[in-house]
């Protein structure tokens, strides 16, 4: 039975959800961040005509990450990034939150930043 908790960041803020299932972790963040444009090189899910969801997977630590984009007619966001794979997710959660910097600074719009 997976053993599902938030991680809770040092300013008493809910940062992360992680779920734990036989050594395996889901390390899930939202962060709503507007961006200029997708990448180029995701996936793309198309829902209707007005609306696609793009996911980029890379290699993170032992695992995978993903970032999942959703486009809209008035933009794009990053909505979420997460964490599949065996490593500690405290550790996880450092390194997620350098890898979306990383790619917010790739894509992000002009006045957005946080």
């Amino acid at each position: 039975m997976p053993i599902i908790r938030t991680y809770i960041d040092e300013k008493g803020e809910p940062r992360a959800r992680i779920v734990e299932e036989d050594g395996n972790y889901v390390v899930s963040m939202d962060v709503f961040r507007e961006l200029k444009s997708p990448p180029a090189d995701a996936e793309v899910i198309q829902i209707d005509e007005r609306y696609k969801i793009y996911i980029k997977r890379l290699p993170l630590l032992r695992g995978v990450s993903e970032f999942v984009y959703f486009q809209f007619l008035g933009g794009v966001q990053l909505i979420n990034i997460k964490y599949i794979g065996p490593d500690d997710p405290e550790v996880v959660i450092q390194e997620l939150a350098k890898a979306y910097q990383e790619e917010v600074s790739q894509h992000e719009k002009p006045g957005t930043q946080q």
